[in-house]
């Protein structure tokens, strides 16, 4: 994906309907997109559906996004909100993937089981958190976003994340020691 390419050129060109600019807005934002909803929803399964009914969503209203700046925070809400009439109308979650993890690593299959053992035990822990919480720690260390970035995103100040992040670190380790 070039990032070269600003977002305001590729919403212009997606605007025009070229379907290949808005496939790149896609896979840019992707990852805020699935991030937002799994930390509504606690699970992958759901998490990707939402964010694919996100990008549904943005392109039917891409013309009404008047600051090509504010497209990632635009779609972070999206798809929190997808996430949120999701809840609604299931008014329940289904448990049934991995906890979302940046980089993939294959040292054999002792190490693919206590990974996967791992990935189980966070995954449990990150859904006892608070949403806003674990919202705070994939942003941050999911998508890898600087607090700067995160605030843009939802609006909060760069502290209030900060501590979000603090305190979910802190309530996570206390869940995790506590098994």
């Amino acid at each position: 994906m070039p990032d070269s390419v600003d977002d305001a050129s590729l919403i212009s060109r997606a605007r025009g309907g070229e379907s290949e600019a808005f496939k790149l807005l896609v896979e840019r934002y992707f990852r805020a997109a699935y991030s937002s909803a799994y930390a509504v929803l606690g699970n992958s399964s759901d998490a990707e559906e939402m964010a694919q009914e996100t990008f549904v969503q943005v392109y039917a209203k891409l013309e009404l996004l008047r600051e090509p700046g504010a497209l990632a925070s635009w779609v972070w809400r999206i798809a929190r909100d997808c996430a949120l009439k999701h809840l609604r109308k299931h008014k329940r979650m289904v448990r049934v993937a991995e906890v979302p993890e940046p980089g993939g690593r294959a040292d054999g299959a002792d190490a693919a089981m206590l990974a996967g053992e791992e990935n189980e035990a966070l995954r449990d822990a990150l859904e006892k958190l608070p949403e806003e919480m674990r919202g705070a720690l994939l942003m941050k260390f999911w998508e890898e976003l600087d607090y700067d970035q995160m605030a843009a995103r939802t609006g909060l100040s760069s502290a209030a994340l900060y501590q979000r992040v603090c305190r979910g670190l802190k309530q996570l380790r206390e869940i995790m020691e506590s098994k």
